[in-house]
């Protein structure tokens, strides 16, 4: 009977959950059929099966499985699995009809044996000289207290406890319900229905992306280098090839830059480099992760285009539209979320003009694109108009330094700026 077993599709996936089975223990399934949605740390993806035969299934939907675990069997009808693995049940919550710890004035705590004690305002005080004249005011010490708070004459209220004393209801109703303070604050926008503070628990993607940009921002001596390229001519091209070269439909600038920063990779390796154990990692192969959100929910994902230095321009557009609607759809392939070593990140669809990205270890340098902008530029002594971008290099200092990173950004810059550099074909 062969094992379904978690696959591993990112550098960084430990586990994998299921989140549905798609099948049922004694279901019968062919080879392809979609056996259960898969949640790891980078995307949901469906888990497909490899064989032909009848499905047990071994870890429940919720429980976590480590990559390489058998989660399911296929095998004949005949053959039995042990049972499957359950989910924690959940913590029991607080029932929210308990009620509320009273106010310590307003009610004191009575004796198991005892009846229940008068609240303080029956209580039956001395008269005392607390009005403005002088005169003597009859009132519970509650009443006192609040008048205070709230800024009431306690000698100018009509009382409405026993004998004219001046009770707690009778201070709220002159003070309009609100202390001193609040009334002379503004009046707030009325507040949506429900808790001051709504819990909600990450997916798994979610508390990875936590736990990886904390250990990242911890660990990672980072610096910036940011510079503004020309991008008319960029512009321009990107149009000439969309009319004319088929397959060029949908180049984008990111297809540029990523061109761009793999041509540069190849330029200086430095930057193509990991620090790990103490020592450098040179990469051999030229891998570049795009940052991009998942198609539903928040959340980070990075498709990889492998080898990017060894493809052409509109290679590298088709590939790169494919791996990202992959990742979306929640059908990587294996590859398809690891191996990066570099990565882009473009903001500039939303209007973004510069911005920096955290280096994703163990890569050291992350580019952080911004949007195209219009402006006057001065161009052989005449200002003009002119398209620019900016672009901000994040870089781990402990793999290279200001002068690689100012070099390495000339470099796409250069590039950037002369797009038929990124349309020639390349050379291995």
């Amino acid at each position: 009977m062969p094992d379904v077993n978690m696959p591993k599709l990112s550098d960084t996936m430990e586990e994998g959950t299921i989140v549905e089975w798609k099948k049922k223990t004694g279901d019968d399934v062919k080879t392809g059929d979609v056996l259960a949605e898969v949640e790891s740390d980078k995307a949901t993806f469906d888990l497909e099966a490899e064989s032909d035969g009848v499905l047990s299934i071994l870890v429940e939907q919720g429980v976590p499985a480590k990559i390489g675990a058998p989660i399911a069997r296929i095998g004949e009808a005949s053959e039995a699995a042990p049972a499957p693995k359950k989910a924690a049940p959940a913590p029991a919550k607080q029932k929210e009809t308990e009620a509320p710890p009273q106010v310590a004035e307003e009610q004191q705590p009575a004796a198991k044996s005892a009846p229940p004690k008068a609240e303080p305002e029956e209580k039956v005080e001395p008269t005392s000289p607390d009005g403005e004249d002088g005169q003597q005011v009859k009132a519970s010490p509650l009443a006192k207290r609040l008048a205070a708070e709230m800024g009431v004459d306690i000698g100018s209220l009509k009382g409405s406890g026993p004998e004219g004393r001046i009770v707690k209801e009778d201070v709220l109703a002159a003070a309009g319900g609100k202390t001193k303070s609040e009334r002379r604050r503004p009046e707030a926008a009325p507040r949506a229905a429900g808790p001051d503070v709504e819990v909600v628990d990450p997916t798994r993607m979610q508390a990875t992306i936590a736990k990886r940009m904390a250990e990242s921002k911890s660990t990672v001596p980072e610096f910036t280098v940011t510079v503004e390229a020309r991008v008319d001519e960029a512009v321009k091209m990107r149009q000439q090839l969309k009319d004319s070269v088929p397959g060029a439909e949908k180049v984008t600038m990111t297809d540029f830059l990523v061109r761009a920063c793999a041509l540069a990779l190849r330029k200086f390796p430095e930057v193509n480099t990991s620090w790990v154990d103490g020592r450098f990692q040179r990469k051999r192969a030229v891998n570049i992760g795009l940052a991009v959100a998942p198609s539903q929910g928040m959340g980070l994902l990075v498709p990889v285009v492998h080898d990017a230095d060894l493809k052409d321009l509109v290679q590298i557009s088709i590939e790169s539209r494919q791996v990202i609607e992959r990742a979306r759809s929640g059908r990587p392939n294996e590859g398809d979320l690891s191996g990066a070593t570099f990565s882009i990140s473009n903001l500039g669809m939303y209007g973004v003009d510069e911005f920096v990205a955290i280096i994703n270890p163990p890569e050291a340098a992350i580019l952080a694109v911004g949007t195209i902008k219009d402006v006057p530029v001065v161009e052989e002594g005449r200002i003009v108009p002119g398209k620019v971008m900016r672009m901000t290099l994040s870089v781990d200092h402990r793999v290279f330094y200001g002068a690689t990173a100012a070099q390495f950004m000339a470099e796409v810059k250069r590039l950037v700026e002369n797009p038929v550099t990124l349309v020639v074909p390349p050379t291995r």
